[in-house]
């Protein structure tokens, strides 16, 4: 797995900012990323090497061993990509998120819609105990949704387990780890502004970009939340891994339940407070256009893959 060139390296690269805007976006899961462009299986590889025996390796100095156990030149390059998408979307983000909301709740709403439609139609293993578990899954989302904080949650244990879970989106195609982290009401405050405030406390020392008196404290959250992320990725690839080997019928079932149900949440109406800007007649005009664009997003990309 390690016999790349330079120009693979750089591809490699190039597939790692894909699967970070893919994982930035609510609805588009990096896990498909990692699936159309054929680098799944080393993907998954690669995040079960992050095990006791890595650590083991790696306190013991066996660094060159610790290495090429836990394939990491693919590893690196892929995360310097995801890394360069992560902290130039989020500026993107940011902007929009405080400017236009309902546009962009809009298209992420389209773009978990489609989602779930094309989950739906791949999906052909229809029996009574798969009914079951999608139903399961769609009253899971709907609880979710309905639960789901109002309000962002900055506990450091929270933060730590939005990490966790939020990775599930690079190791299972079909369900966004942005998606999870909008239920669990910290999308906005990981994925923006902690990504824009560990960005500049990084490059303050070296650029002459004025720090906010958050930014130190956005650092500490984001750290804390890719703690959370490397955690995930060792102790959910192995699991979620032999769960799709013995019952992936049942799980994509439930998948599918879920986001179905997990839809109330991202509706604009329930994202942006006021209710009289949004039901303003050039604003929900744009609002709509904005969703149909997020499912025309999803159509192209699953035209692109099944032409693969």
């Amino acid at each position: 797995m390690n016999n790349r060139s330079y120009s693979d390296y750089a591809l490699l690269m190039l597939k790692g900012i894909a699967m970070g805007i893919a994982n930035k976006i609510p609805g588009v899961s990096g896990g498909i990323v990692a699936v159309v462009t054929g680098f799944y299986k080393e993907l998954i590889f690669s995040f079960q090497r992050l095990n006791f025996k890595a650590i083991y390796l790696l306190f013991r100095g066996r660094f060159r061993s610790f290495w090429q156990y836990i394939n990491g030149a693919f590893l690196v390059t892929l995360l310097l990509g995801i890394i360069v998408s992560y902290f130039t979307l989020s500026l993107i983000l940011d902007v929009a998120l405080n400017t236009y909301p309902h546009h962009v709740w809009a298209l992420f709403f389209g773009l978990v819609l489609a989602s779930a439609i094309l989950l739906y139609r791949d999906y052909s293993s229809w029996q009574p105990k798969t009914i079951v578990f999608a139903l399961v899954g769609l009253a899971v989302g709907v609880c979710l949704s309905y639960l789901s904080p109002s309000e962002q949650n900055a506990s450091l244990i929270y933060v730590f387990l939005c990490g966790v879970i939020s990775i599930i989106g690079m190791i299972l195609p079909g369900l966004s780890g942005s998606f999870l982290l909008i239920l669990m009401g910290n999308y906005t405050f990981l994925l923006v502004d902690a990504v824009n405030g560990f960005g500049r406390w990084i490059v303050s020392p070296f650029l002459a970009v004025e720090l906010t008196s958050k930014d130190p404290h956005y650092a500490l959250i984001f750290g804390v939340f890719l703690a959370g992320s490397v955690v995930g990725i060792s102790g959910l690839s192995s699991l979620i891994h032999r769960i799709q080997q013995k019952a992936n019928d049942e799980l994509q079932a439930a998948i599918i339940g879920f986001v179905f149900g997990s839809l109330f949440i991202l509706w604009p109406t329930n994202r942006v407070v006021n209710l009289e800007t949004y039901m303003h007649e050039k604003t929900l005009f744009w609002t709509i256009l904005w969703g149909l664009i997020g499912l025309l997003i999803v159509f192209v990309l699953d035209y692109y893959e099944r032409k693969k």
